[in-house]
C-alpha cells in the first residue's frame, strides 16, 4: 500500500464511522446501537415516551407487525435488532431496524410501516457453513456505541439508549476528524469468513473493502465498535480459533490484531465484550483447564492485557458482566451456574485472593442452562436494580420480598444494591411468576420486558420446543401487566429482546421478527 493509499483509507474510514454516532430521535426513544443497547450491556432505556407501567395497564400495547426472513420452509437465525430511531436517507426521514442472518446477510428494515428497506449478502462469506455448535450463525453486528454513559439528564444526540448511546458529556463513539464531520450511522458486520465489512445504512453496500479481523467459521458471541476500534469475542473452539477476545484498529496502518486467549476456557453469556465507564473492558467464563477459567476477567483495552480476576471456585459463569456506577465507583455484577448473583469492585474484582467478592447473593437460581442474562436500570428515586434470570424452580435459600406465584420452570428475579455498613449489598426484591428459562430482559422506563426461551415442552430427545411468550412486569413489583399470548408460533432464544422509540423486537427461532408497541401516530 502507497503512502497516500494509506491517507485516503484512513480518511474514508475516519469518515464513515465518525465521532458522534449521533443522529436526531425519531418518536423520542433512544437508539439500540449494539447488543445489550450499550458498552455496560444494561439492556435498558431508562425513559421512553409512550411505555410505562401507568400505560401498560390501559389499552395500547400491542403486536403490531412481523416480518419472515428467507423462505417460508427454512430457518434464518436472527441477530438481535439495532435501532436508528431517525436518519435522513435518500427517501427522507427513516427510522430503521437492522438485523442480521445465517447466510451471511445483513438487513435494514423500516420499522414503522413494516417494509425492507435494505438487504446485502457480505461478499466474504465462508464457503464452508460448519456444524453442530459451531454452523454458521447469523453475522455480529454492531454500529459506534460510546464506553462512557451520558452526563445525567443529558438529552443531546444519540443520548438514551440505556446510557451508552452517546449524548452531551459522553466520550466520543468514533475517530473524530477535523470539521466534526458525523456518519456514525453505518453498521459494522463480521462475515462468517472473519472479514469486518463497514456498511452504509442508507443501501448496505460496503464503504471500502472489507478488512481481514477474526479466522473463517468462528463462534462470535458478540462485537462492539467504540472509537476506532473493533472488539469481538470467541467461544467453542470454532474454526480451529482460541477462545476468547480479539481487537482490531480499523485506521491503523498495519490492520493488527490484538487477541486476549482464555486458553481453552468459554466466554460465558449471550454477548462480549462488556465496558466500564473508563474503558476497562470484562468477559465472564465458564469451565476449562485454564487460569482463567470460571472466572470474572478485566483487560486493558489497547493491550488487551488482563488487569484482574475474581474466580468463582470450579463453578462457571452463566451470564455476561453488565457494569454500572455506584457512589462514582463502577461495580460489576455476574451470575454464576451456582445460583448466586455476585457484585465486584472493579477497583479490586476479587481482592488479594481473587476469591472474594464485593457481595453475593444466596443461591437464588434453578438448575441453570448454558446461558444467562442480566439487566440493570436506576430507578426514578435513584435506586439501582438488577434483573436476573433462572431457569426450573427457584431454589429456597433467597427469600423475596414480592412473590408473584409458583415457579417451576423459570423466572426472572429482582435485586437492588443497597449499602450497609458502608458497602454495598444484594436485596433480594421480588420473583416474577412462572415464566420459562427467560432470555435477557429488557428495561424500558421501568417496565421490564421478559421473553420464554427454547425451553422443550417436555424431557427428552425429540421434545418440541414450545413458542414464545413476551411478558411485561412492573419493574419495582414483579407484577405481570402485559403478554403478548400466541402472537409468536415459534421457540426464542439468544440474547433476548431490544426495544425503543416504544416498540419491542423479538428475533424468533424460524428467522422471523416480530415487533410489538405503541402504534405510530400517523
Amino acid at each position: 500500500m502507497t503512502a497516500l493509499s494509506r491517507v485516503w483509507t484512513g480518511v474514508v474510514w475516519a469518515t464513515v464511522l465518525s465521532a458522534g454516532a449521533a443522529h436526531a430521535q425519531g418518536r423520542g426513544g433512544g437508539a439500540w446501537p449494539t447488543t445489550g443497547g450499550d458498552a455496560q450491556r444494561t439492556a435498558s432505556q431508562r425513559t421512553d415516551p409512550k411505555i410505562s407501567v401507568e400505560a401498560m395497564q390501559k389499552p395500547g400495547f400491542q403486536f403490531l407487525w412481523k416480518r419472515k426472513f428467507g423462505e417460508a420452509s427454512t430457518r434464518a437465525q436472527l441477530s438481535q435488532p439495532l435501532l436508528l430511531p431517525n436518519i435522513i436517507a435518500y427517501k427522507g426521514f427513516k427510522a430503521l431496524a437492522f438485523v442480521s442472518t445465517s447466510g451471511d446477510t445483513v438487513h435494514a428494515v423500516d420499522y414503522e410501516l413494516n417494509r425492507m428497506f435494505w438487504s446485502q449478502r457480505l461478499a466474504t462469506a465462508s464457503k464452508s457453513a460448519g456444524s453442530g455448535a459451531c454452523a454458521a450463525g447469523a453475522p455480529a453486528i454492531t454500529k459506534a456505541t460510546a464506553v462512557a454513559p451520558p452526563a445525567p439528564g443529558a438529552r443531546g444526540r444519540g443520548a438514551g439508549a440505556g446510557g451508552g448511546g452517546g449524548g452531551r458529556g459522553a466520550a466520543p463513539t468514533g475517530p473524530v476528524m477535523p470539521g466534526g464531520r458525523d456518519a456514525g450511522e453505518n453498521v459494522v458486520a463480521i462475515s462468517s469468513g472473519g472479514m469486518v465489512h463497514l456498511m452504509n445504512p442508507q443501501v448496505g453496500t460496503d464503504q471500502m473493502p472489507p478488512i481481514k479481523f477474526l479466522p473463517p467459521n468462528v463462534r462470535v458471541v458478540g462485537s462492539i465498535l467504540t472509537g476506532n476500534v473493533l472488539y469481538a469475542a470467541t467461544t467453542g473452539l470454532c474454526g480451529g480459533a482460541a477462545n476468547g477476545v480479539w481487537a482490531l484498529d480499523v485506521l491503523g496502518d498495519a490492520k493488527a490484531v490484538t487477541t486476549f486467549d482464555t486458553k481453552g476456557a468459554g466466554i460465558a453469556g449471550a454477548v462480549a465484550p462488556t465496558f466500564g465507564t473508563d474503558g476497562t473492558m470484562y468477559v465472564a467464563t465458564g469451565s476449562g483447564d485454564s487460569t482463567v477459567a470460571n472466572a470474572v476477567v478485566s483487560l486493558e483495552a489497547k493491550t488487551l492485557q488482563q488487569k484482574d480476576s475474581f474466580t468463582a471456585g470450579a463453578s462457571p459463569f452463566v451470564s455476561a458482566p453488565v457494569v454500572f456506577q455506584h457512589k462514582g465507583k463502577d461495580l460489576v455484577a455476574a451470575l454464576n451456574r451456582n445460583g448466586r448473583l455476585y457484585l465486584l469492585d472493579a477497583a479490586s474484582l476479587g481482592g488479594a485472593d481473587h476469591q472474594t467478592p464485593l457481595a453475593s447473593s444466596t443461591p437464588f437460581a434453578g438448575p441453570a442452562g448454558e446461558v444467562a442474562g442480566l439487566s440493570t436500570w436506576l430507578d426514578a428515586a435513584g435506586t439501582r436494580w438488577i434483573a436476573a434470570t433462572s431457569a426450573g424452580a427457584l431454589a429456597g435459600d433467597t427469600k423475596f420480598a414480592m412473590s408473584n406465584g409458583a415457579v417451576t420452570t423459570g423466572a426472572v428475579v429482582a435485586f437492588t444494591v443497597v449499602d450497609a455498613n458502608a458497602a454495598p449489598t444484594l436485596q433480594p426484591q421480588w420473583a416474577s411468576g412462572d415464566i420459562r428459562t427467560p432470555t435477557t430482559p429488557l428495561l424500558l422506563n421501568g417496565v421490564l420486558f421478559a421473553l420464554t426461551g427454547a425451553e422443550a415442552a417436555a424431557a427428552g430427545r425429540g421434545a418440541r420446543a414450545l413458542p414464545a411468550v413476551l411478558h411485561a412486569l412492573d419493574a419495582a413489583t414483579g407484577k405481570t401487566l402485559w403478554t403478548s399470548g400466541t402472537s409468536i408460533t415459534s421457540p426464542a432464544r439468544g440474547a433476548g429482546p431490544s426495544g425503543g422509540d416504544s416498540q419491542v423486537y423479538v428475533a424468533a427461532e424460524d428467522g422471523t421478527l416480530y415487533a410489538f408497541g405503541m402504534p405510530a401516530e400517523r
